[in-house]
């Protein structure tokens, strides 16, 4: 009997739970490729098969969920083996079914919103897609189940790519609502529901989530649009972090009893996914035997057509105007490394009537100082002056930065400086776990996002932030590519560049000006010299600073108080050099050297 035939007969079908979970719980750790375990470790595959099979399942699913060549090779550089991993992953699952139980393809989504920076072409996308869902079909799958999507369009392109490799397969398609009963894009159920109904799948549904009351609301909306049946697959509830592993509910009751909801909601195929294992699948055959899903009453509706509404970007920042009337003077500070502030603000106070900004480092050198948003808060505050705030992606994942961001706008901090960060491994906690959710691109789209009244994806979130956004420049190492990389992020939000420290005039003045052509704002940094050894350390170990050979050899022939002097003498007729083609100097004091800016400033 193929599987159509049978799920026509039914009453209700019942899928395996997770299978990623069971991995977990038999040692796997989350640093492997469970993918992979297909072809390394196939009797751990073949066991977890077994285990959800003796629990009373009509279906189980492979072992292949991100096992496309995207994932695989960006995540665990595996992609040159999507074919084996997939058609592999449906073997083993045929070999454990035998005559008992139908297989499922499990298709999940290419994209991971954010987490990476590189978008995939529509028709690179399809060919992902062609060959995983080929090498399950030659695998000898029974149906394919595209589950945990997020993208409605990524999921409708799986749909179309599967139909046109076998028009006869039957497809389960899932989305996860996850956003307040939205999907992370914004779209509710009845939308979903409404624009899947017109494609090829035979079943439309909801899976993980939450867990089952909020799979449970989306299944509901879901059902009351589409005559289709309906699948529910939620997680077993949230997950907790317990002594270094991840620990889910254990409610097989609890689900089971859900299972009966979901089947008075109309709900025809049934399953788990996230922290679900075999006793919470076997509880709900257990309550669920001899019933069937009630009849539902669909209502009609048409999707109306949602125009986003981004709201205009509002910048009240008022060292927009300063720049705009140039011969802005900041200073970089580094905060305390400890939570000292007076200390940092005596340093400071002598020169806050010649500084316009203070531009506050987020624990360079991968270095821990005290944050950057309180310094800055704090600052403002004591002097009256404008900050820049820097901020990085090195520690903070997605929640996170938007969390601190939004902070930072209550606080009244406006001008940020959006950095990749230097990496954990270089500072003083070499063992400490770099995030870099996002690369400083992602970051300037974020706060460009939030000026406008969004968040990244694209969800309203309330009052707009006014964030005046300042993204780096290298000049002189690798500067095409430097270049492009800056004129990227002016592209998608950034407002205004500094550079790294400049030494070649000539050269930078060129660069500088081009953008200023095209209306961007330029700060370049000056670092004074303080030796010999100090400029040979920069020019050839800092990545990014150029320090022309004169200049070196001038502080080559000075010692001591003497090299000091003749780097701040250098440092001025930088500076002299740069103001027309700039719109601000950014000061770098050496080593914590303030007191060679009284020359600089006076």
């Amino acid at each position: 009997m193929n599987f159509k035939d049978f799920f026509d007969q039914k009453n209700f079908i019942l899928f395996d739970g997770a299978v990623g979970t069971q991995t977990y719980i038999k040692g796997i750790s989350k640093g492997h490729c469970y993918d992979e375990l297909n072809i390394s470790m196939p009797e751990v595959v073949l066991e977890i098969h077994h285990e959800y099979i003796k629990s009373g399942v009509n279906v189980i699913t492979t072992n292949t969920f991100g096992a496309n060549r995207f994932i695989l090779e960006e995540f665990f550089s595996l992609g040159q083996k999507a074919k084996e991993i997939n058609y592999y992953g449906a073997r083993l699952a045929k070999r454990a079914a035998k005559k008992d139980v139908f297989v499922a393809g499990s298709v999940g989504p290419i994209s991971r919103p954010l987490g990476r920076e590189k978008k995939i072409p529509t028709q690179e996308t399809a060919q992902i897609f062609q060959e995983q869902i080929e090498a399950l079909l030659e695998g000898s799958v029974d149906l394919l189940l595209f589950e945990t999507f997020a993208d409605l369009d990524e999921l409708l392109l799986g749909i179309q790519t599967a139909k046109k490799l076998d028009s006869n397969i039957f497809i389960i398609a899932e989305m996860s609502f996850p956003n307040n009963g939205l999907t992370l894009f914004g779209k509710n159920p009845y939308e979903v529901s409404l624009i899947l109904d017109k494609t090829g799948a035979e079943v439309l549904g909801s899976n993980c989530g939450i867990g089952p009351q909020s799979v449970f609301q989306a299944v509901k909306k879901m059902g009351s649009v589409t005559a289709k049946a309906l699948s529910a697959m939620p997680n077993a509830g949230l997950a907790q972090f317990v002594q270094g592993r991840f620990i889910y509910p254990s409610n097989p009751d609890y689900f089971a009893k859900y299972g009966k909801k979901f089947l008075d909601a109309g709900v025809k195929v049934l399953g788990g996914c996230c922290g679900t294992t075999p006793e919470h699948i076997l509880a709900l055959s257990q309550i669920l035997e001899g019933l069937c899903p009630r009849k539902r009453k669909i209502i009609t509706m048409e999707v109306a057509e949602k125009k986003v509404v981004l709201k205009e970007e509002k910048i009240t920042s008022n060292l927009k105007l300063l720049l705009e009337k140039k011969g802005v003077i900041a200073l970089e500070v580094d905060p305390p490394r400890d939570s000292d502030f007076d200390k940092i603000l005596k340093q400071l106070e002598p020169f806050a009537k010649n500084v316009d900004v203070f531009n506050v480092a987020d624990s360079p050198m991968a270095r821990p100082r005290m944050s950057p948003i309180s310094t800055g808060r704090l600052l403002k505050e004591s002097l009256g002056k404008e900050i820049i705030v820097h901020y990085t992606c090195r520690d903070r994942n997605i929640l996170g930065i938007q969390s601190d961001l939004l902070g930072a706008s209550a606080l009244g901090l406006e001008n940020f400086l959006a950095l990749g960060g230097d990496p954990p491994s270089i500072g003083d906690y070499p063992f400490a776990t770099g995030v870099y959710d996002l690369t400083s691109e992602g970051l300037v789209e974020m706060m460009s996002a939030l000026n406008r009244g969004r968040d990244i994806l694209g969800n309203p979130v309330g009052k707009q932030t006014q964030f005046f956004i300042g993204v780096g420049m290298g000049i002189g190492f690798e500067e095409a590519q430097e270049i492009e990389k800056a004129k990227s992020k002016l592209q998608k939000g950034a407002h205004y560049i500094i550079t790294q420290p400049i030494f070649d005039v000539d050269a930078s003045c060129l660069t500088l000006q081009s953008f200023q052509k095209k209306g961007f704002l330029v700060i370049p940094s000056v670092l004074p010299l303080v030796s010999f050894r100090n400029a040979e350390y920069l020019h050839y170990e800092v990545p990014g600073i150029v320090i022309p050979e004169d200049l070196r050899k001038r502080m080559e022939q000075k010692k001591g108080k003497e090299a000091e002097k003749e780097g701040v003498s250098i440092t001025k007729d930088i500076i002299a050099q740069l103001k027309p083609c700039s719109n601000g100097i950014l000061l770098m004091p050496p080593l914590g050297k303030y007191y060679l800016l009284e020359d600089i400033l006076s």
